[in-house]
């Protein structure tokens, strides 16, 4: 793992249940690359994601949001 870690939020567009949810930070947690994945509880739309830039792009992430089923965007990336 590179000393450089970068984050991202993603939106999620469905409403997730708490089950949908942990089922989706497991998904993305299993990728090579990843260091943190979290949620607020309040708004459940939005996920934060730790990650290493040398093993794993944004898009990536996103599209293991994708793959699960679900929609959504990423916030605050470049």
């Amino acid at each position: 793992m590179s000393a450089t870690i970068s984050d991202v939020t993603v939106h999620i567009d469905e409403t997730l249940n708490d089950r949908e949810l942990v089922n989706l930070e497991q998904a993305i947690r299993s990728d090579e690359g990843i260091v943190s994945v979290g949620h607020n509880e309040k708004d459940k739309h939005f996920m934060v994601v730790l990650y290493d830039p040398e093993e794993i792009r944004g898009k990536d992430i996103l599209s293991r949001v994708t793959n699960q089923g679900f929609h959504g965007e990423l916030i605050g990336f470049l």
